[in-house]
């Protein structure tokens, strides 16, 4: 079991909250950028219909696969990390003066960042389930619209529905 550990959310938060304007990059299949050791190939394998497959890549679900993942990101991007530059998984979250930086960090590490979900000079963005702006840090509207929309309980009944119905995120 690896036993790197994951960044605290409330640490980049509160250093996110700190700035003025933001980029957010996203990783492009990240997990799948990581190579399984050689030693541990076989421990991937897979049987189908068609044969035994043995992944090269890494896959999401292995326990280990997030911490790895993380270690690969803290490894490439080391210099930069609670300087101008946080991670979490596979987003990372910049000022935008150090984006070149980033981006050659990055590449040298053969990671590469999915274009379709990079933000650059944003004034306001959602990070790790929250909503980051010159205001401060509040919960994204997403996360909490179900409850504050649900309608107030009138019966012991009412709130065992609440807690029932109400979706997990």
């Amino acid at each position: 079991m690896d036993s790197h550990p994951l960044p605290h959310v409330d640490d980049i938060l509160a250093d996110c909250a700190k700035g003025k304007i933001w980029s957010k990059m996203d990783m492009t299949n990240s997990f799948f950028q990581m190579r399984v050791h050689p030693d541990n190939i076989h421990l991937t394998a897979v049987t189908t219909p068609l044969g035994l497959y043995e992944l090269l890549a890494m896959p999401m679900g292995l326990c280990n696969s997030p911490v790895i993942h993380q270690r690969c990101m803290t490894a490439a991007l080391r210099e930069y990390i609670g300087k101008f530059c946080h991670i979490y998984l596979d987003d990372i979250v910049e000022h935008t003066k150090h984006i070149d930086l980033i981006m050659k960090a990055l590449q040298k590490s053969r990671l590469y960042c999915n274009p379709a979900k990079c933000k650059f000079y944003l004034t306001e963005l959602d990070f790790l389930g929250h909503h980051i702006s010159t205001c401060g840090i509040e919960p994204n509207s997403s996360k909490i619209d179900c409850i504050t929309q649900w309608p107030t309980p009138k019966s012991a009944t009412d709130v065992r529905l609440f807690l029932v119905v109400l979706p997990r995120s």
